[in-house]
């Protein structure tokens, strides 16, 4: 292979994008997934400690955990993706089935 086909080869691989945007936008799903779980957690436990219903914040914060680690696992072959975005998968059914369940 030439040089040229190399950098093709890594273009197409890449979707277009260079490996440093690549890495840099792995980051930037991380920090964001994070600081959604922290404020969902936050306002989770006020819930709790309130006796209210917390299945409906549950499933909408769950089903884009699951969402993005499909796409992680899809777009960059992470491992974990597939893992996180099951587990997510499945806790976001529960909490829909759970206030479904209640709002019957």
């Amino acid at each position: 292979m030439d040089k040229e086909e190399i950098l093709e080869k890594n273009r197409k691989d890449n979707r277009g994008a260079d490996e440093r945007f690549r890495i840099l936008n792995q980051r930037q799903s991380v920090v964001m997934v994070g600081a959604m779980l922290a404020m969902w957690l936050i306002l989770f436990l006020w819930n709790v400690f309130r006796g209210l219903d917390t299945s409906q914040g549950g499933a909408i914060m769950l089903s884009g955990v699951a969402a993005m680690g499909f796409w992680q696992f899809h777009q960059y072959r992470m491992k974990a993706g597939i893992f996180f975005g099951v587990l997510a998968a499945f806790g976001a059914v529960s909490f829909a089935a759970k206030y479904i369940m209640g709002t019957m």
